[in-house]
Parts: C-alpha cells; structure tokens; sequence
C-alpha cells in the first residue's frame, strides 16, 4: 500500500487549486516551500515545486537503509540520499533498473 504520494510541479498555487476543486484537499504549509501536505484517507500527499511534473509513491519499508542497499543490489538508482523528514520519517527517491521512479519511505 503506497502510504505517501509526493506530487511535483512547477505551479504548486495552481496545483493547489486543482486538487482542491477535483478531491476537496486543502494543504497544509509544511517547512518553506510554496507546497503543503494534506491527509487523504490513510494516506499523506505531500506537494512540491519542482521543474519536471511528476507524481511519486513512496512505499512504506522497515528498514530504510536495507532497502536502499536492495535497490542498488537489484540493478535500480537511489537519487541522492537519504533523507530525514522529522515526524514524517525518512524518504530515499529512486529509479527501477527501467527508469520508472518511486521512493521508500520508513515512518517514525
């Protein structure tokens, strides 16, 4: 079960609004970026700009740093590192050995 969407755009005030008007979300500001977070059900979709458009689930796994050794022992790229996000855990983004991307997320 994918636990947590993240969504990239390069307008997060006009994605805001979409999804506002499509799902009734209202985000929640969340550090210094124009994004937010909003709860959806049993999960949590964080909002963020970025150049490239994309949506990203995070799977949840027991034990981030085993699993990103898997990543890379399976043929697929971890981009970047580890991250630590607080009270929402930690966060690694990868690519399948096929390009598509997901990401890994431990919970607190």
């Amino acid at each position: 079960m994918t636990d947590f969407i993240e969504i990239g755009t390069p307008n997060a005030g006009a994605a805001k609004a979409f999804y506002a008007a499509l799902f009734g979300w209202q985000f929640s500001d969340y550090g210094s970026s124009p994004g937010g977070l909003v709860r959806a059900g049993d999960r949590l979709v964080g909002l963020h700009e970025e150049d490239d458009a994309c949506v990203v689930p995070y799977l949840d796994v027991a034990d981030i740093d085993t699993s990103v050794a898997r990543v890379t022992d399976l043929g697929g790229t971890v981009m970047g590192q580890v991250t630590d996000a607080g009270e929402l855990g930690r966060f690694a983004t990868c690519l399948d050995p096929l390009g598509a991307r997901f990401g890994l997320h431990q919970p607190t």
